[in-house]
């Protein structure tokens, strides 16, 4: 992902590493889009734009609850109809969940599965409806830059309360990583890559969740994981005094 993304928090919370074309096409095309429109101050489009990065943050954290909780994943589901249901359980990446039946509003129950969330849910909802209220059909009313800025910051504030819906599974993601390393093994970043980044979706902000855990524990394995954090990925992170 381009250096110069990882300033805007909703870009910082996608994966780094998608798991097919299709999506990484679509992505760069609205990241594109969305910063084309913004630069020119078309900022009903770049709104526009910008929820459809949030909804593909939200498909990437439901295939995290898939990879992570399978068992309260398929639970998740018993009310979908079985076309859905089979197509939901076969996915194997966030593309996947693309459906004619979804609807985006009770989609967001899906977070529910992580912990009980219904004040994030509530948000995820309002967010939906302000797009469909505001930039979904002909209405005459275009977004100010005043009212982009707030909405941006919206979204961002909705993306970073999601993703601490995670903390429990991603901690426990890495201590079971941690657990699987080969003591005779040299971790790099390219072992870091294959068996803990991609596998499991993370992101620059999972990625600074677990330079946090390095910090906090002590021994070798946690030092090696936060230079590596550090030199090959960008990710700084200091304790509060």
């Amino acid at each position: 992902m381009d250096a110069s993304l990882i300033n805007s928090p909703l870009f910082s919370y996608l994966s780094l590493q998608y798991r097919s074309e299709v999506e990484k096409e679509y992505i760069a095309g609205l990241i594109s889009q969305f910063e084309m429109a913004r630069d020119v101050g078309s900022y009903h489009l770049a709104l526009f734009a910008y929820h459809l990065l949030f909804i593909c943050f939200f498909y990437q954290t439901f295939y995290k609850l898939k990879i992570w909780l399978p068992e309260k994943y398929h639970l998740a589901l018993v009310s979908f109809s079985a076309e859905r249901r089979k197509k939901f359980r076969e996915a194997m990446n966030p593309t996947d969940y693309t459906h004619s039946e979804n609807k985006e509003r009770s989609f967001f129950e899906f977070l529910n599965v992580f912990c009980d969330c219904e004040n994030v849910v509530k948000k995820c909802k309002a967010l939906v409806d302000y797009r469909n209220h505001r930039l979904g059909h002909v209405n005459y009313l275009l977004v100010s830059e005043e009212s982009y800025e707030e909405r941006v910051g919206e979204y961002d504030k909705v993306v970073a309360e999601i993703q601490r819906l995670t903390h429990t599974e991603l901690d426990r993601i890495f201590n079971e990583y941690i657990t699987g390393i080969d003591p005779a093994l040299e971790i790099t970043k390219d072992e870091i890559e294959t068996n803990l980044i991609v596998p499991n979706g993370l992101s620059d902000k999972d990625l600074e969740c677990l330079a946090t855990e390095c910090l906090i524990k002590s021994g070798l394995v946690y030092d090696q994981i936060k230079s590596i954090l550090e030199d090959d990925f960008g990710i700084y992170v200091r304790l509060a005094n």
